[in-house]
C-alpha cells in the first residue's frame, strides 16, 4: 500500500509539473513574441534601429529559452512514456564535451564566461551518446545562466572506487551565485517546484536537472550537487566503468 501510494504521489507530481510547465512556461514565452513582435512591427516607421534592436534582442532570448525548454520537455515526455532507448557505446568522453562546449561557447560568450574542457583527451567510457550530451549540455548551460560575467565554468573528471565498483566522475563547476543549502536537495525531485532567475533574469523550470538525474540513473550512476551562495555550484555525476 505504501509503494502505491508513493507511485500515485510521483504520477501526480509528474501531471502537475507537466501541466505547469504547458500553462505557464510555455505561455508565458509565446506571449512575450507576440507582443514584442507587434511593437517592432509598429515601431519600424516611428522609431529609430536602437529601438528595433532592443526588440530584436529580446525576441531571439526568449525564442531561444522557449526552444530550449521544449526540447528538454519532448525529451521529458518520451522518458515517461518509456520509448527512448538507452544504447551505450564507447565514447571519447572529451569529444563528446568539447561538442557541447563549442554548441554553448556563443551563449557563454555574451557574458564573458569561459568554458574549460579539462576531461582528458583519451578518456573513452561506455556511455549513451545521446543522453551523455543532454546531461552535460543541461549542467553547461545552468552554469552560464548562473554565472556572472567574466565568470567560469570548468568540466572536469577523476577515477574513484567504490564498494569495489570503479566509476567515472564528471563534474561542471562555475564560480557563480550558488545555490542556498535548504534548497539544494530539492533541485532532482520532480514533486518540488524550484525555479530561480539567472544573473540576467534568465528564467527556468528545473526541468534539465530531472532529465540529468533521469539519464543518469539509466547508466547506474548518481548526481549531486556541492554549492555555497556567492562562490559558486559543483553538479557531478557517475557513470561506473570497468576495473
Amino acid at each position: 500500500m505504501k509503494k502505491s501510494e508513493q507511485q500515485l504521489r510521483e504520477l501526480n507530481a509528474t501531471k502537475d509539473k507537466f501541466f505547469s510547465i504547458i500553462a505557464h512556461d510555455l505561455k508565458n514565452p509565446f506571449n512575450l513574441l507576440l507582443g514584442l513582435s507587434e511593437l517592432l512591427k509598429d515601431s519600424l516607421e516611428e522609431n529609430g534601429t536602437t529601438k528595433q534592436h532592443q526588440y530584436i534582442d529580446k525576441i531571439y532570448k526568449s525564442t531561444k529559452d522557449t526552444s530550449k525548454l521544449l526540447e528538454n520537455l519532448l525529451i521529458w515526455a518520451r522518458t515517461q512514456k518509456g520509448i527512448i532507448d538507452f544504447s551505450p557505446t564507447e565514447e571519447n568522453i572529451h569529444s563528446l564535451v568539447d561538442k557541447e562546449v563549442k554548441l554553448l561557447n556563443q551563449l557563454a560568450e555574451k557574458k564573458s564566461i569561459s568554458l574549460i574542457n579539462k576531461i582528458p583527451d583519451g578518456l573513452t567510457v561506455s556511455v549513451d551518446k545521446n543522453m551523455f550530451s543532454t546531461i552535460i549540455r543541461n549542467l553547461i548551460s545552468n552554469g552560464i545562466k548562473y554565472t556572472h560575467h567574466g565568470g567560469t565554468i570548468e568540466i572536469n573528471s577523476q577515477s574513484v572506487k567504490e564498494n569495489n565498483q570503479h566509476f567515472i566522475e564528471i563534474s561542471v563547476k562555475d564560480n557563480g551565485i550558488g545555490i542556498p543549502s535548504e534548497i539544494q536537495d530539492k533541485l532532482f525531485s520532480i514533486s518540488e517546484n524550484i525555479s530561480t532567475e539567472g544573473t540576467e533574469n534568465e528564467t527556468g523550470t528545473g526541468l534539465g536537472l530531472i532529465l540529468c538525474k533521469e539519464f543518469v540513473q539509466k547508466h547506474s550512476g548518481k548526481i549531486w550537487v556541492e554549492s555555497e551562495v556567492g562562490k559558486g555550484s559543483k553538479f557531478t555525476f557517475t557513470i561506473p566503468t570497468i576495473s
